[in-house]
């Protein structure tokens, strides 16, 4: 998750219009994401209908969205960072909507995370428009992080440091792998994060598999136990 105050969600639209207009760049498309979620705080859903906010170069940023999350949106940052916010029903098209906002466009960057689909349902709409990826503009502002920023990120550490500290206390024999990965669950949100990312208990022969999540293998005395975590 990504937070911050409106002037902080303002400042980066500003920073990536000023990087389209030194790149040459006439719009980016950001679809639900981390992008999405850093330029305007909304946690938007991957949903087959587009969700996409048009960040144009010379003009104020729109957000398409579908009807059924208008209420949504409206509940994000977006309305108090007074950005336009164009829905779409059912029966009609969200990319030839996206195409009339973006206007005439030589080049669109796009979110580098994008489905396939949706990148190719854009350019039917848009075939005279070049297409690049949006990372080389939004990844540099990304990288520089300011002192909320930093002053989070050292949150998040400490909270998660909080939880290491008491792993060793969940890893009992006669628990389940399953178990202990729920009890961790509930330790990094009682710590402070908002999400789990993710919560991997992998003992005995189940330590060879580096990605190995749970499962409902017993904890036996003498297993080696491998713990990763991450909110």
């Amino acid at each position: 998750m990504f937070y911050g105050g409106v002037m902080t969600f303002a400042q980066r639209l500003g920073l990536v219009q000023a990087g389209l207009l030194a790149a040459g760049i006439d719009a980016a498309l950001m679809t639900p994401g981390a992008d999405l979620r850093y330029l305007t705080g909304y946690d938007a859903k991957p949903l087959e209908r587009l969700t996409c906010l048009v960040v144009r170069a010379n003009s104020d940023p729109v957000l398409v969205v579908p009807a059924l999350e208008v209420l949504a949106a409206q509940a994000s940052p977006v309305t108090e960072l007074g950005i336009e916010i164009s829905s779409w029903q059912e029966t009609e098209d969200p990319y030839a909507l996206t195409a009339h906002l973006v206007g005439a466009a030589s080049v669109v960057a796009l979110d580098d995370h994008m489905w396939a689909q949706k990148v190719l349902d854009l350019r039917s709409v848009m075939p005279a428009t070049r297409q690049v990826l949006a990372g080389k503009i939004i990844a540099p502002i990304r990288m520089r992080k300011d002192a909320s920023e930093i002053a989070s990120l050292r949150r998040a550490g400490a909270a998660i440091d909080e939880v290491h500290a008491k792993v060793p206390g969940c890893l009992r024999p006669g628990r389940t792998e399953r178990e202990v990965g729920a009890e961790i669950s509930n330790l990094i949100m009682a710590a402070g994060h908002v999400a789990v990312d993710f919560v991997i208990v992998a003992s005995g022969p189940n330590a060879a598999s580096p990605h190995h999540e749970v499962s409902d293998r017993v904890l036996a005395i003498g297993d080696p136990v491998v713990v990763d975590i991450g909110g």
